[in-house]
């Protein structure tokens, strides 16, 4: 019996020690952060791994998720600088980087980042007009996030992104809108239009004036033509040459009594008595010569 007491006491102590180690001893995930109190006071934060605590002075008060996280999306009503009602939905991304600022000075983190956000998004969007809004989606959530950061590092928090998925506005204004799309599509086909019927009539009055151009030049070398003929016929007259011009005429007016007899309508052809006398001369004076 004696013998047994020892070993009761030495088990006793182990367990004792496997159990006080037990509680001391604490293995924090790679995704959380603890914060221990030590007699109802915050005492340090446990990062990830092995950590020790002193039993029964220290407690772990809060297992804090160092993940990031997404704000609850919720709709947030706003009005811009050109007095449009819109409805933003925004994504709110962040994540807890010091976890006893975050547990001890705020007691619902969404709810407070929520407030922030939607005072903070309607402060933008007034000083934007609608067009703006719409086409500078990038830019406002970049102002969106700047104004966020301040009042989110006090709390411990980071925001890692501020995204605006959709924007919304009444019946009444989206009809307008609608309206107005519509206007300027059809003012963008009237121009349109009327920029193709002005080149086309660009392009005729072009075509007229090289064509006229043309003309001219084609009257001008016709014109030169007939004066260096003229010309030479003036030259062969003062050179004696009055039997070269005058067969030159007779074999004009046998062309011009030639082309009349080929008409369709040409069936009987007056000739006056000096052309026929002409041509008479001229038949003789060739059956003489040959």
């Amino acid at each position: 019996m004696g013998s047994i007491i020892p070993v009761l006491v030495v088990f006793g102590f182990a367990a004792l020690v496997i159990y006080f180690a037990w509680l001391a001893l604490k293995i924090v995930p790679q995704s959380e952060n603890w914060i221990v109190e030590r007699l109802g006071r915050f005492h340090k934060s446990l990062a990830p791994g092995v950590n020790g605590i002193i039993p029964f002075f220290d407690s772990v008060r809060f297992r804090v998720s160092i993940l990031e996280r997404q704000l609850p999306p919720k709709p947030i009503n706003a009005i811009t600088l050109d007095n449009v009602t819109i409805t933003l939905a925004l994504a709110v991304f962040y994540r807890i980087v010091d976890a006893p600022r975050t547990m001890y000075r705020i007691t619902n983190v969404d709810d407070a980042i929520f407030s922030i956000v939607n005072g903070t998004v309607r402060s933008v969007i007034g000083k934007s007009d609608f067009d703006s809004v719409q086409s500078n989606r990038r830019h406002l959530s970049d102002e969106i996030e700047k104004e966020l950061g301040p009042v989110a590092e006090e709390w411990g928090i980071a925001l890692t992104r501020v995204e605006i998925l959709e924007v919304d506005v009444d019946p009444t204004t989206k009809s307008a809108m609608q309206m107005q799309l519509n206007a300027e599509r059809s003012r963008r086909a009237k121009v349109t239009e009327a920029e193709g019927q002005k080149e086309a009539t660009q392009l005729e009055a072009d075509a007229k004036l090289y064509s006229a151009h043309k003309e001219a030049e084609a009257k001008i070398i016709t014109a030169d033509a007939e004066a260096y003929a003229v010309q030479a016929v003036s030259k062969a007259i003062q050179n004696g040459g009055d039997s070269a011009v005058e067969f030159e005429i007779k074999k004009l007016q046998a062309q011009a009594v030639q082309e009349l007899g080929r008409g369709s309508l040409g069936k009987i052809i007056l000739l006056p008595t000096d052309v026929v006398s002409s041509l008479t001369n001229t038949l003789s004076r060739f059956t003489s010569k040959t």
